[in-house]
């Protein structure tokens, strides 16, 4: 009996082995898997209106008291939309800052509500680029129909040109 006993317990514990070896590799391929999704699985067409959409209507006031409006973004102009909520953002915002250092036609909106405080995102931008700090329903990011963050496109005339997840990954504007 204690024998029988004792190979059920041998073989349960090899079905159990088993078992967590397939868990374990099915965790891996989740893993690589999610690797390859961009911050969180919003593909770039998603995060604003796409390239050749027009630019909704807005009025803004930029943190250094410029009036902004859809009519305003003539030239091209590289946009790019932060949250003060979003990790991401805080990690990219210095490397958008030093990578537009020197360019004509940058625009960051800073996105915050409630409790968030943009003071640190705009610290970073506003030496660089034009800041407009708003509200998650605010104008701006309303206009060009932002779901995620951080995002970045061009508009020239209107008319939103690129998009993407990455900002080095779009045409950049004239040196200054």
């Amino acid at each position: 009996m204690t024998t029988f006993l004792t190979a059920l317990v041998g073989l349960i514990g090899v079905l159990n082995l088993l078992l967590l070896l397939g868990v374990i590799r099915r965790l891996k391929e989740h893993d690589q898997a999610l690797a390859r999704i961009p911050y969180g699985g919003t593909p770039a067409a998603d995060t604003m209106r796409a390239p050749g959409s027009e630019v909704g209507a807005f009025t803004a006031t930029s943190t250094d008291d410029v009036a902004l409006s859809k009519e305003s973004l003539t030239a091209e102009t590289l946009v790019a939309f932060f949250s003060a909520s979003c990790a991401p953002c805080l990690e990219h915002a210095p490397k958008f800052a030093a990578h537009v250092a020197g360019l004509n036609g940058v625009l960051a909106i800073v996105v915050a509500d409630g409790d968030d405080d943009p003071s640190q995102l705009v610290g970073i931008l506003g030496d660089k680029t034009r800041v407009v700090v708003e509200g998650y329903e605010g104008p701006v990011a309303t206009a060009f129909g932002v779901t995620a963050f951080p995002t970045y496109g061009v508009v020239a005339d209107g008319t939103i040109t690129a998009t993407a997840l990455e900002f080095d990954a779009l045409p950049v504007p004239t040196r200054a």
